[in-house]
């Protein structure tokens, strides 16, 4: 049988679940991707639901700092040009597909921008694989400024929003 000593060494079940941080992470996440739909209708973007997918995304991952952020806006640039000049080779061909995507991921990491690749990869498909009525080139337009929107959207709410302290303030303040 446990002993109190036992249990107040592992903890409560909320402090061994991390029940505040992941619960304050969906709402950041939410908060963001609401704020994407808002924003983008706000500001006349037609497919708004890509900034709230870039949010999602972004919002996911482990780094979601300025220079990340702006390595994924480089990227998401990359992404959609190499979309727009794939989108008049492409013909259905998979195999051509697949070699843009490559190249764009590895346009990303050769320029060093790490954080990039993903969503330049996801800026290139839709560009090349979805229709748009306005050509390739709008498209291409469209998609950086709806998956730019995520990504700003994204790195002003993990800084406003419930921001995480710095260690040494988080350790102060839980004696």
């Amino acid at each position: 049988m446990a002993t109190q000593a036992d249990e107040l060494n592992r903890g409560s079940w909320w402090e061994r679940k991390d029940i505040r941080q992941r619960a304050t992470g969906a709402f950041k996440t939410a908060t963001a991707a609401v704020l994407c739909l808002w924003l983008g209708h706000l500001f006349g973007l037609t497919h708004s639901y890509w900034a709230a997918v870039s949010a999602i995304v972004v919002m996911g991952s482990e780094s979601v700092s300025l220079v990340a952020c702006r390595d994924r806006l480089i990227g998401t640039a990359i992404g959609a040009a190499l979309g727009w000049a794939t989108f008049y080779v492409w013909h259905g061909y998979y195999l051509l597909y697949g070699l843009a995507v490559m190249l764009c991921l590895l346009a990303c990491s050769m320029l060093k921008f790490e954080k990039a690749g993903r969503l330049a990869g996801v800026a290139l498909t839709i560009v090349v694989l979805i229709k748009w009525d306005g050509g390739p080139g709008r498209a291409a337009v469209a998609r950086f400024l709806e998956v730019g929107l995520g990504i700003v959207v994204a790195l002003a709410v993990t800084l406003l929003v419930f921001p995480e302290r710095p260690a040494e303030f988080a350790d102060s303040a839980s004696h």
